[in-house]
Order: C-alpha cells, then structure tokens, then sequence
C-alpha cells in the first residue's frame, strides 16, 4: 500500500518578513543601551586615568615637596626660542610618577630646548602613547601631531581662572591663581582654599591637524600656547571658543588664533559634563550646568572662596 510522503512545509515570505521586522526591532531597542553602556564605561575609564594621574602629581609632591611647573616657558607669540627657553611641563615631568621611569629619566636628562620632541635623549619617547593619558571617548584621543611633533594627551592641569597670559611683554603670567602656570612652584600648604575645594587636572577634546596644527594636548612642544593647561574662566564644555596661536576649530572643540589672552577651558565628550581630579586626589564629576562662580572659585588655590554643590 502506498503512502504518501509527508509534505515539508518552509515558512512563507510574510512569516519570513515579520521574523525579520522582529529582529530589527530587538536591534533598534538594544543598540541604545549598549551604546550607553559603551559610554559609561569609557567614562569610567577616564575617570581612572585621572585617578593615576592625581596619584602621580601626589607622589611627584612627596618627592620634591612641590608640584611641577605647569611651563617651564611662556605663554604668547611662539617662533624662535628665546635665550632659556625650555618647553618641559607639568604632564612630562609626571610620567616618571605613572610608572614610565625610563622616559621620566630621559625628561629630566633633557637640555633646555623648545624641542623636546626632535632632540635627544626626548625624541626617542615622543611619538610613544601612553595608554593612561588618553581618553576613550574622544575618537582623536592620544593623536600625534602633524609634523612629527609628538604625542598628544586628553588631560591638562588647572591655572587657575583667568586667561594665560596678556597683551603685554612679557607674554606670561607667573603668578596666575591655580596650582599649575609658567613657572609654578606650588606646594599644598599654599593652597588655603582647601584640597577638596580645588581642582588639579580635567579633560580636553582632541581637535586633529588637518590643514594645521592644534595644540591643544600636545605635551613635547607646548608652542607658548599653553596646551596642556585649563583655565576655569568658562564652563565646561562651553560654546566660547579656545584662544591659542595654533588652532583647528571643530564643533566639539571650538577655537580662534590669536596669541594674547589666551585661554583653553575643560571639555569631554562624555554627556553633560567634565571628569576632575581634585588636589586632594578625589576624582568627580562636574555637570555642564555647574554655577559659573562655583566653578571659578574650583581654579583658585587661595581665593577664600566657598564653593557650593558641583
């Protein structure tokens, strides 16, 4: 007796088509959380940096019974080097205190130039990344400069609240209001303001070298434009654009050229706000929103203010 064969049944075009809508959706609904999730996280990881590198300038403080100088040259007009010049700052003499000895080493055996990143013993580590001084969340973060200027870093230390220098000769201010400008020997017992209440090293945005060079970050060759420093004139992540004397303005990092008044304020591209380490080591979180006067009175080391919630 014959007996017919079982008919295997496929799925139709329209079942087909709504297991796929399906699945978009599912899509559509977890890509956001992952990206959050992804933000968080690199959040979290500059927030660690911060943590090392505020641990670093302690353990620099301990050794020398003072922090580094935020320059060891001016801030204004850059072009030839001028009789002492020496472009070292505060972020290169850390390196040895974030567990980068040999470089550390090569920084302090440097002779006084204004270019760290073509000389010996120097040259050797300027193009070297570092790992701790890049911020995840900024896609340019760690960049190195056009011209082979070196390496560049997501995090610069506080002068204080008013611009770096000027319109004056000379060029620099070496008595500006944070712990960090040209030729500062700040120790902690000068910062009367309170450690809780005073702020060491935030963030910055990278802004690539397209048609010039930005030197925002730029640790080898600071070029007078301060570059690895913060003013707390503006708020975070404000819309007022940097002034410095090499400059590619982006959205994210907005900037005008110009080599007196210059100023770079504290940017992330984290959501609402900056990452801070404070000089007593604590790492917080300020909000955009942050009271412009509470946030001034964060960049001075002995201003007498009392800054409120942040």
């Amino acid at each position: 007796m014959n007996r017919s064969s079982p008919i295997a049944r496929g799925f139709t075009l329209i079942e087909l088509l709504v297991v796929i809508a399906i699945i978009a959706i599912l899509i559509g609904l977890l890509l956001p959380a992952v990206q959050k999730v992804r933000a968080s996280a690199a959040r979290t990881k500059c927030s660690n940096n911060l943590k090392q590198i505020g641990l670093a300038l302690h353990n620099y403080h301990d050794t020398n019974e003072k922090f580094p100088a935020g320059l060891n040259n001016a801030v204004g007009q850059d072009g030839a080097a001028y009789s002492g010049e020496d472009r070292r700052n505060w972020m290169l003499y850390t390196l040895e205190y974030l567990e980068q000895a040999t470089v550390g080493q090569a920084v302090r055996s440097a002779p006084t130039t204004n270019a760290l990143y073509a000389v010996a013993p120097t040259s050797t580590y300027a193009a070297t990344p570092f790992a701790v001084l890049a911020c995840p969340s900024d896609p340019n973060g760690g960049k190195q400069a056009m011209g082979s200027q070196g390496y560049h870093t997501n995090y610069a230390a506080c002068a204080g609240e008013t611009t770096f220098n000027g319109a004056s000769t000379p060029l620099t201010y070496t008595t500006m209001n944070g712990i960090f400008y040209p030729l500062s020997c700040v120790r902690m017992t000068s910062i009367t303001d309170g450690t809780s209440n005073t702020l060491l090293v935030s963030e910055l945005v990278m802004s690539p070298d397209v048609t010039g060079h930005d030197t925002r970050g730029r640790m080898w060759n600071n070029a007078r434009d301060g570059a690895v420093l913060f003013s707390t004139l503006y708020k975070p992540n404000t819309a007022t654009a940097d002034r410095l004397g090499h400059c590619q303005s982006t959205t994210a990092a907005p900037c005008q050229t110009g080599s007196d008044n210059m100023v770079i304020s504290a940017r992330s591209l984290h959501s609402g706000g900056v990452n801070v380490v404070l000089a007593d080591g604590s790492v917080r979180f300020v909000r955009d929103s942050v009271d412009a006067n509470v946030w001034l009175g964060l960049g001075t080391r002995a201003g007498d203010e009392v800054p409120g919630d942040y």
